[in-house]
């Protein structure tokens, strides 16, 4: 499924201690490993640029006190440089050759995005490899035990909302191409929310609108069931909020992470035509696993 790693760390987020469940990482199918950390680069009072030749040694040096013992066979990297953060991931993804970025990003909303930005939401539209969003709280909160359980199974059961648009189908679509033959996902979950609120859903009965999303499910997972084995595929249908149901769904049924995709998120007109993507990127405590547009068309 994945095999390359580019975990992006601010040394703040808690992400830098994947470095110390290596052969956890390892152990999961993982291959190569790289930490990617940049130095913001400031000007003094007179306009001249400050040296950041020290601040980087330093963060280097931190981080590879970290990495516990390398597995043989697995490659790990660690790359400090000054610049902007998007673009040293970018130039990460393409330097190692990644198929897979880890990033932290708090619980904010819609608005305090608008006002401060958000590194991970920048990276969105410009990325051709998926992303897993994780939150730096719990990732601190997590002892080292508990951390290396979570990396050996960080793709073991993937929640998939589904509501059978096109963003959606092409992430079907190629997850049936990454899911074949992998041991690092078990099982997973598409979610279908029947929303009785919905203009188009006014003045049916959330019964049987449910009946038929039900059925409508079962002719798409039948076919797609067989192309992923062996990967256990199931579908579930909820009546309710889409976004509570899918964060309650993650929580209830042992979701590992929530697999995703949507063409809006991070672009300007979101600010202005509210995704429920972005709303679970912003709000879920469960990982993300987000795939933009360019990493679709594979």
């Amino acid at each position: 499924m994945f095999k390359s790693l580019l975990i992006a760390t601010d040394c703040r987020d808690g992400l830098q201690r994947f470095g110390k469940c290596l052969e956890e990482l390892y152990l999961n199918g993982i291959e190569r490993v790289a930490f990617v950390h940049s130095v913001a680069r400031q000007d003094d009072d007179i306009g001249l640029p400050e040296d950041l030749t020290p601040k980087v040694q330093a963060q280097q040096a931190r981080l590879q006190e970290v990495l516990s013992a390398v597995p043989a066979g697995l490659e790990v990297k660690v790359l400090v440089q000054a610049g902007k953060a998007v673009d040293l991931i970018l130039r990460g993804i393409q330097t190692c050759s990644s198929d897979l970025l880890i990033t932290g990003m708090g619980i904010h909303n819609l608005l305090t995005e608008k006002l401060f930005g958000s590194t991970t939401l920048e990276l969105l539209p410009k990325l051709t490899i998926p992303v897993m969003v994780m939150r730096p709280q719990l990732i601190a909160a997590f002892t080292l035990e508990e951390l290396r359980l979570r990396s050996r199974h960080l793709f073991r059961s993937l929640l998939v909302p589904f509501d059978f648009e096109e963003p959606r189908r092409q992430l079907l679509s190629r997850l049936g191409q990454l899911l074949p033959g992998t041991s690092q996902c078990q099982a997973i979950t598409l979610l279908y929310v029947v929303d009785p609120s919905a203009r188009r859903n006014q003045g049916s009965p959330a019964e049987e609108l449910k009946r038929r999303a039900e059925a409508d499910l079962a002719r798409l997972v039948e076919p797609l069931a067989e192309q992923v084995k062996p990967v256990q595929l199931r579908a579930l249908v909820r009546v309710g909020s889409p976004l509570q149901e899918i964060l309650a769904t993650a929580a209830e049924e042992d979701m590992t992470a929530i697999a995703t995709a949507s063409p809006r998120v991070g672009t300007f007109w979101e600010w202005s035509i509210r995704s429920l993507t972005g709303e679970i990127l912003r709000q879920s405590w469960h990982p993300v696993l987000f795939f933009p547009r360019g990493s679709l068309a594979q």
